[in-house]
């Protein structure tokens, strides 16, 4: 079994989340308190993540991302300390948008590929025009076994047929028109 190499910058962000969170279980429990229901979340939260980043990459970014988002909002705080800011109605988390940010700065590629951008406007008319043609070779493949009557039927305007079908048919006739000329000798 081929194991796979760990990338510890990816993974510094996380790593930081777990050390701290290490930090803050062994706190409570010197001081002789109990460990509330956001240190299981954060336990159950962070776990997954590492295991999702040793497994699939892409799952590991959107429940990490989730992770701090929660964690910004202030859904749950399994820190001992807790640093927080209202803004307006909000209270937002500072060490998850510090998270956040190392997160961010750390792992472009993986963000790239798991939420990826809009492609350009070019981009977008080039993938069209590809599909347009793979349309046409396929009806080309189709129709190779049809007759001249048939093939004429379809390159007419109101034979019902998308253009894509009209323009495979035209394409079809003129290769019979050219197998169809006499060679002079």
């Amino acid at each position: 079994m081929k194991t796979k190499e760990v990338n510890y910058v990816e993974l510094t962000a996380l790593l930081i989340a777990i050390v701290l969170f290490i930090v803050s279980v062994i706190l409570v429990i010197i001081t002789g308190n109990q460990l509330t229901l956001d240190y299981y979340i954060g336990f159950a939260l962070f776990s997954s993540s590492l295991f999702l980043y040793l497994r699939h990459k892409k799952s590991y970014v959107i429940v990490f991302t989730l992770t701090l988002a929660g964690g910004i909002l202030n859904l749950y705080d399994p820190f001992v300390v807790k640093l927080t800011f209202s803004l307006i109605f909000l209270r937002l988390n500072i060490t998850f948008i510090v998270l956040s940010i190392a997160f961010i700065a750390t792992n472009k590629d993986l963000l790239d590929s798991a939420f990826p951008h809009k492609s350009s406007l070019e981009e977008e008319i080039n993938l069209e025009k590809k599909r347009e043609q793979q349309k046409i070779q396929k009806f080309i493949n189709q129709y190779q076994t049809k007759s001249r009557k048939d093939l004429e039927y379809i390159t007419q305007k109101d034979s019902g047929y998308v253009n894509e079908a009209k323009i495979a048919a035209q394409q079809v006739l003129n290769n019979l028109d050219t197998a169809e000329v006499p060679t002079k000798e």
